[in-house]
C-alpha cells in the first residue's frame, strides 16, 4: 500500500485511535400534513470512540503489516481517512483537555506531563464540553473507559490539609492512604455533561486501580495488584480484561440507549485502555507479528467492531458518523524490562500464563534509548518511520490516526490531506447539530465539517499551535512549515523517560527547530539557521494566539 502525505510516499502507514457517531435522522410534518416536510436537521447519535497510545501506523489501512485491523479498515474504507490529523499535545491528559473542551491544552495549568493519580479536575467547572454542549441539544451523555482529567477525591481525616498537598503530585504509593472510597468522587465525567460514566480514573498502570460508576468507587483496593506495582487493586479490577469489560458496558449503554430511549440521540465518549502498557492480551495472545502491544492493537480493532454489531443490531448504523483517533502517539513496542520481569517469573504467579509467551517471537532490540533496556519492535513500527514517540514535540507524538465514517454523508474512500486537529472536535460537532458557540466556549476550535464531507473544500486551519507533551515547548504548523520551540532542560518532566528514538542527535530536543514537511517528512534536515525569515513568522504567531483565540483561521 502507498500512503502519501504532501504526495511523497510514506512507508506503511498505520493508525491509532477513533471517534464512532451514529446520526439519526428527524423529519417533521408541518402541520398534520406529511406532504408538507421541513427540512431535515441532523441530531446524530455520537459515538467518540479514542484510543490510548495509538500510533500512526498502528493500523493496516494505515500501511501497516504486521497487524491487520479489517474492522477499522472496513470503515475506512466506507468513509474518509485523514493523513494529516493533530492531537494538541503529545500526552493524553492535555491531548484529552482539548479534545473535550476545544481549548489548547496550554492554556491551563498543566504545561507539561500529566496529571498525578490524585490530581484535581483539569476542566473547569463551568467550561463548555462535549458533553455539554450535546446534552442541551437533548442527547443522552455517557462516557466508557479510561478519564485521567482529574477527581475531587473525597479524603480521610488524617489527610494533609491543602497548604500541604504536595503528597498528592506524588507517583508513588502514599497518596491512596489518605482517600476514602467509601464517599462520592466528584468533579469527574458526571459533573462535566456526562448522563453516565462507567470507567477507570487514570491509565492502566496508575492508581487507583478500581473502576468507577457515575460518582462512586465500586469496589475498593483491598487485595495485590496483580502486574507488579506495589499497591493495592479492587477485587473487581484486572488489568488483562479492563478493555473488555468497557466493550461490553459500551454495548450495554447502546442496547440500553435504543431500547428505551430511542427518541433522543445518543453520545458516547469510548476513551479505551488499549494500548497503553503494559498490554497484556488474551483471545488475541500470539494472533499478530508485533508483540503482546501488536495483539492489543487486534483487541482494539475487535472492540469496534464489536459496537459496530451493536449499532447494526438497533438499525443505526447507517444514521451512524464514526470517527476513529488517538490521543497521541505511541510507544515504540513492548518495554524490554517488563518482557524479562514475564520470562523471570517476576511479576507474580498469575502471570505464568504468559511465561512461554515470547517462544514464537523473534523480536528486534530498540537500543540507546527506550525503557530502560530499550524496547521490542518486532519489525513493527508504530509511527510508519516519522520521527518520535509519545511525549515528542515531532510528527510520531503529534501526528494520529483520524476516520471518519458517516455513510449518508461521507463519500466512501476518501483520503485528505488537510491539516486537522483533535481541538477542532468541538466545533465540528457543534456544527454538524446545528448549535453556535459562544465567544468562550471552544476558543480553538475551528469546524473542518467541510473536509469531512468534501475532499475538495479548502482547509480552514492556516495555522496549528501545539506543544510537546514531554517539555512543553511550543510547536507550530503553518502549510509545509513546522518550528519545534527550544526547551530548557530544567523543563522537561522528570517524570517521563527521554525516549527520543534511535535517531541520531537526540539532543536536537532541547534546540529550536524548523523543518519543511512537504521537501522532508521524517524530520531530520533542521532548516532552523537557513530560514530566519520563517522562524520569525512562525515565533509571531505563538505570541498572536496566545492573546487572540481566533486567529489561526487568517
Amino acid at each position: 500500500m502507498k500512503n502519501e502525505i504532501f504526495g511523497q510516499p510514506i512507508s506503511r502507514l498505520s493508525s491509532g485511535l477513533f471517534v464512532l457517531s451514529a446520526l439519526g435522522i428527524t423529519v417533521v410534518a408541518s402541520g398534520g400534513n406529511s406532504s408538507k416536510i421541513k427540512k431535515e436537521k441532523e441530531t446524530p447519535n455520537i459515538i467518540l470512540i479514542v484510543a490510548d497510545d495509538f500510533g500512526y501506523g498502528d493500523l493496516s489501512c494505515y500501511g501497516a503489516t504486521k497487524v491487520r485491523t479489517p474492522e477499522v479498515d472496513k470503515l475506512s474504507s466506507e468513509g474518509v481517512r485523514f493523513t494529516d490529523a493533530y492531537v494538541s499535545s503529545s500526552l493524553c491528559s492535555p491531548s484529552r483537555y482539548s479534545l473535550l473542551t476545544g481549548r489548547y491544552s496550554w492554556r491551563t495549568s498543566l504545561k507539561s506531563g500529566v496529571l498525578r493519580s490524585f490530581a484535581p479536575p483539569l476542566i473547569e467547572k463551568d467550561r463548555t464540553t462535549l458533553a455539554t454542549m450535546l446534552k442541551k441539544k437533548g442527547y443522552y451523555t455517557a462516557c466508557v473507559g479510561k478519564w485521567h482529567l482529574g477527581f475531587n477525591w473525597a479524603l480521610k481525616d488524617n489527610a494533609p490539609s491543602d497548604a500541604d498537598s504536595s503528597v498528592f503530585e506524588s507517583w508513588g504509593t502514599e497518596p491512596q492512604e489518605y482517600i476514602d472510597f467509601s464517599k462520592p468522587v466528584k468533579g469527574g465525567p458526571f459533573a462535566r455533561g456526562f448522563d453516565y460514566f462507567f470507567g477507570i480514573s487514570g491509565a492502566n498502570n496508575m492508581m487507583p486501580f478500581v473502576y468507577l460508576e457515575n460518582d462512586k468507587v465500586l469496589e475498593v483496593p483491598s487485595i495485590p495488584n496483580n502486574f507488579g506495582t506495589k499497591t493495592l487493586r479492587a477485587p473487581n479490577w484486572d488489568l488483562k480484561f479492563l478493555d473488555q469489560n468497557f466493550t461490553k458496558k459500551a454495548i450495554e449503554v447502546i442496547d440500553n440507549h435504543f431500547g428505551k430511549m430511542a427518541d433522543k440521540p445518543l453520545f458516547l465518549y469510548f476513551p479505551t485502555s488499549a494500548i497503553h502498557r503494559p498490554c497484556l492480551p488474551t483471545f488475541t495472545k500470539g494472533k499478530s507479528q508485533a508483540g503482546m502491544r501488536g495483539d492489543m492493537v487486534l483487541e482494539f480493532d475487535y472492540m469496534v467492531g464489536e459496537l459496530v454489531k451493536a449499532l447494526q443490531k438497533h438499525g443505526a448504523l447507517d444514521n451512524t458518523l464514526i470517527i476513529i483517533t488517538s490521543d497521541n502517539g505511541p510507544q515504540p513496542g513492548d518495554p524490554y524490562d517488563l518482557v524479562e520481569k514475564f520470562k523471570k517469573k517476576t511479576m507474580g504467579a498469575e502471570y505464568d500464563y504468559y511465561q512461554s509467551y515470547f517462544e514464537n517471537y523473534k523480536p528486534e532490540y530498540l537500543g540507546n534509548g527506550g525503557q530502560n533496556t530499550g524496547w521490542l519492535v518486532y519489525g513493527h513500527n508504530p509511527t510508519a518511520g516519522l520521527f518520535g514517540f509519545k511525549a515528542d514535540a515531532w510528527e510520531g507524538g503529534l501526528r494520529v490516526p483520524f476516520i471518519a465514517y458517516w455513510p449518508k454523508k461521507i463519500k466512501a474512500g476518501m483520503v485528505n490531506s488537510n491539516v486537522i486537529c483533535l481541538v477542532d472536535l468541538l466545533a465540528t460537532i457543534a456544527d454538524i447539530v446545528d448549535e453556535k458557540l459562544k465567544e468562550n466556549e471552544g476558543e480553538d476550535s475551528y469546524s473542518f465539517l467541510p473536509n469531512l464531507l468534501n475532499n475538495n473544500a479548502p482547509q480552514v486551519r492556516k495555522s496549528l499551535t501545539i506543544t510537546s507533551g514531554r517539555s512543553g515547548a511550543m510547536v507550530v504548523r503553518k502549510g509545509a512549515w513546522k518550528y519545534i520551540e527550544g526547551a530548557d532542560p530544567r523543563d522537561l518532566d522528570p517524570t517521563q523517560p527521554y525516549t527520543p528514538n534511535t535517531y541520531e542527535n537526540a539532543d536536537s530536543y532541547l534546540k529550536s527547530q524548523l523543518y519543511n514537511l512537504k521537501e522532508e517528512i521524517y524530520e531530520k534536515s533542521n532548516l532552523i539557521d537557513k530560514k530566519p525569515e520563517k522562524v520569525a513568522e512562525l515565533t509571531r504567531i505563538i505570541e498572536m494566539v496566545k492573546t487572540n483565540t481566533k486567529s489561526e483561521a487568517k
